[in-house]
């Protein structure tokens, strides 16, 4: 799907700093994980995450669409804290409004596959 754009308006200071960046200039949002290709790849993240943040938890975004399902599935075996499941009329706040109004599905058809 279409990833999340943060115009460089919204990229402040302390934003910059964070994901190491220049302040105001745009960026992809969330930041994308070049890293994961399977559900093997996102269990040894949340793993890492968990051993580097012992009192943390971990959340993992999904967008409902078909699979949905079997992906939450495999999410929750990697151990994940909670997951959500986001519908097709938005989530990440900084998505540009052809993703919003054009991509996924109802969540609701996301949390029944869920379940």
């Amino acid at each position: 799907g279409e990833g999340g754009e943060l115009p460089g308006f919204k990229v402040s200071e302390y934003i910059a700093a964070n994901r190491h960046t220049t302040p105001g200039v745009g960026l992809i949002s969330p930041p994308p994980h070049h890293d994961i290709y399977s559900i093997e790849d996102l269990a040894q993240l949340i793993h890492d995450l968990k051993n580097a943040q012992p009192t943390g938890e971990v959340s993992v975004k999904l967008v409902s669409e078909v699979g949905v399902g079997v992906v939450a599935a495999g999410v929750a075996k990697a151990l994940s804290d909670h997951i959500t499941v986001s519908g097709h009329d938005g989530g990440t706040g900084a998505a540009a409004w052809t993703g919003v109004k054009g991509a996924g599905l109802p969540w609701e058809l996301g949390i029944a596959e869920k379940r």
